[in-house]
């Protein structure tokens, strides 16, 4: 049986954070998703909310929590084979590849998947940027994740 992790930050998850996901079910048995906490970063949304959207967007086609830590011990946790990582575009390459081979070392393969076409200009940080305006980000979210993550802000911002 394959099974295999997909890692991110996931504040908020898009629509390109979606595709990957669901070409890894497509081509793993099980998937399961982690929102990794990088303590250098200050997201827009909580753990419990980011797990949250993820849920909402796959139910119980993946399993989804948080992990402090690295992404080949979360992926010992949940006895994944294999990372999966997305790749947008040139500038992505070196940075992942660097990655890989360092997973690798530690008995983790990574596998890529390019992101659709329509897809490569998508990023969390301008979906973000949106959310914080009150603008729902419908050509970069779902609209089920879109409509949960503004209801977080507004229960936020009272």
């Amino acid at each position: 049986m394959s099974k295999c992790l997909v890692t991110g930050t996931f504040d908020p998850i898009t629509l390109g954070h979606e595709d990957l996901i669901k070409k890894a079910i497509a081509t793993f048995d099980e998937v399961s998703v982690a929102v990794l906490i990088n303590p250098d970063k200050t997201p827009l949304f909580s753990e419990e909310e980011r797990v949250s959207m993820i849920e909402e967007a796959f139910g119980e086609k993946v399993e989804a929590f948080s992990f402090s830590g690295l992404a080949v011990d979360a992926a010992k946790c949940v006895g994944a084979n294999a990372l999966v990582r997305g790749v947008r575009g040139d500038a992505d390459i070196p940075y992942e590849i660097e990655m890989a081979d360092y997973n690798r070392a530690w008995g983790l393969e990574t596998v890529f998947f390019f992101a659709s076409d329509s897809l490569r200009d998508v990023s969390a940080t301008e979906t973000r940027e949106l959310l914080k305006k009150g603008v729902l980000p419908d050509k970069m979210m779902s609209e089920r994740t879109g409509r949960l993550a503004m209801n977080y802000l507004e229960a936020k911002n009272g």
